[in-house]
């Protein structure tokens, strides 16, 4: 089968990719490899008692995070037809049951470290007492010609339901569909090639939809996902080292980690082929530093929220042609997407212009699941012209349309601040901090924030500087306007992130108000 005769819909696309790698390896965990034989057989078995224990309505909440149980188990849920529901251990017990009761799960996939939070998740919601085989070979086997799927199932199906949080403080669950997943995979393929046994990251937990790529995608091009343990998840740059791994997947922060923690050395991960950075802003400094690291990678800079289905554009890094940005662009969208920066009038801005950036296109999901308000405020039904869509999401995020470069991103436009009148992007701060402490792990936060989007000024973070407050403050005011210019830098021990690796805002302007009243006392 040619490469343009590949099959388009999601199931066909697994069984092909099974059939053509059934002996190489497809997961990798502690020294033990699973060919993609043994992954469709254990997960053909799980399809099955899921297709005959659950209705096509309900969703099987995944607890298992780094085990074969969660790879198979995710797997079989796909083949059976029901939405997978990442469910992360490390929140609290109320939360998963505001998550598992929105989506409807029916049952869990467990392993061991998760079976006593599963006996209670089901528990409390009576639910049915099933769980995955923990990576153990099911009673039906399936032969390599035999990959056949009895229960059907549609494109609009849903595929999974990731949980983000909500603007009421209660998790929303964005429902993506099978058809928006495979718009995602035919597309990233065309940018982001995985050769057949090339081994690859996984870094996220799988309540991040950049697992979806991680799992899917290496998957699709016959490659082997490496599964850490959980203490390997603090030197990720020192596992894809030892074990040579050939495509990287992770947001920008564990760059600026791994160079604090000294695991940067130049040239040191020579056999990456393939780097991408997603989730938030990827500093051009970061990205710099990543080429010295692995000079033989493609570097590519996806963006895309959780409604867009992983990610919706890209744009692949080139060593020093960004002179005056501080961060890498986005690029442009995917094939069968649109992404297009609108102005206050809703009509698309002229190059060098800032706007809104709204995108549209196949990989856009439906909604939320029972939820009714948000979905009005994102999920627009509007044509615009030049673009065959109809259904657009508002991200929320200000861009700027650049001739060479793309869409630029600019920073939020619901947590814009105005500094004496004047508009302040953090991540130009940002920049200007990672220079003046050289350091690459900073955050700069807006203080005090009035109820009008107001503040008087900045206040910066840096993580394992040796200069002093009062030479990096200096080196900003060199570097940026004066109303710009952190008024104070703290240094901290780390930047604090949220279970996503994102540099978490809120935390650090509690920090900064603790400290605050600590010197007012």
């Amino acid at each position: 089968m040619t490469a343009r005769s590949q099959p388009t819909d999601l199931l066909a696309m697994l069984r092909y990719a099974f059939t053509q790698h059934w002996d190489r390896p497809a997961l990798w965990k502690s020294g033990g490899t699973r060919a993609y034989g043994e992954v469709w057989t254990s997960a053909s078995a799980i399809a099955e008692s899921l297709a005959a224990r659950l209705g096509v309505d309900q969703a099987v909440g995944i607890l298992a995070q780094r085990s074969i149980a969660a790879y198979e188990g995710i797997l079989g849920c796909v083949l059976a037809g029901r939405p997978y529901v990442p469910v992360n251990m490390k929140v609290p017990l109320e939360r998963q049951l505001v998550m598992a009761e929105t989506a409807r799960c029916g049952t869990f996939i467990s392993d061991a470290k998760s079976e006593a939070r599963r006996r209670q998740l089901s528990a409390e919601l009576a639910q049915t007492d099933w769980r995955g085989q923990g990576g153990e070979r099911g009673d039906s086997e399936v032969e390599q010609s035999e990959i056949v799927l009895k229960t059907p199932v549609k494109d609009d199906q849903v595929a999974y339901v990731m949980f983000t949080s909500g603007t009421t403080g209660t998790p929303k669950g964005v429902a993506v569909t099978r058809a928006n997943l495979a718009a995602y995979l035919q597309a990233i393929a065309e940018i982001a090639v995985i050769a057949p046994g090339a081994r690859c990251t996984q870094l996220f937990d799988l309540s991040f939809d950049l697992s979806v790529h991680d799992i899917f995608r290496t998957w699709i091009g016959g490659g082997c996902l490496y599964i850490m343990e959980d203490e390997e998840t603090l030197d990720p740059v020192g596992f894809a080292r030892k074990h040579e791994l050939e495509c990287w997947f992770s947001v920008p922060s564990v760059v600026s980690v791994a160079k604090r923690l000294e695991r940067l050395g130049d040239g040191s991960l020579p056999q990456l082929g393939l780097s991408l950075f997603c989730g938030e802003a990827l500093p051009t400094s970061t990205a710099e530093e990543w080429f010295r690291v692995a000079p033989n990678s493609r570097i590519l800079n996806l963006y895309g929220p959780t409604e867009a289905t992983i990610a919706i554009t890209a744009h692949e890094f080139r060593p020093g042609a960004y002179d005056g940005l501080a961060t890498v662009p986005l690029g442009s969208a995917f094939s069968q997407s649109a992404a297009v920066a609108l102005n206050d009038a809703g009509n698309p801005v002229q190059f060098g212009e800032v706007g809104e950036l709204w995108l549209g296109g196949a990989q856009i999901a439906k909604g939320y699941i029972n939820n009714e308000a948000e979905p009005a405020q994102r999920f627009v039904s509007q044509r615009i012209e030049g673009y065959p869509y109809d259904h657009w999401y508002r991200t929320g995020d200000s861009v700027r349309a650049d001739r060479d470069h793309g869409l630029i991103f600019l920073g939020r436009r619901d947590h814009q601040l105005k500094i004496n009148g004047y508009r302040v992007e953090l991540l130009d701060v940002e920049e200007a901090l990672r220079f003046a402490s050289d350091c690459s792990d900073v955050a700069a936060v807006a203080w005090p924030i009035s109820a009008e989007d107001a503040a008087e000024g900045v206040v910066g973070f840096v993580c394992g500087s040796h200069r002093a407050q009062r030479e990096i403050i200096s080196t900003c005011r060199a570097r940026l306007p004066s109303y710009m210019v952190p008024r104070q830098v703290l240094s901290v021990e780390s930047i604090p992130v949220n279970s996503n690796g994102k540099v978490d805002r809120k935390a650090l302007h509690r920090q900064y108000l603790e400290l605050s009243v600590r010197e007012e006392r």
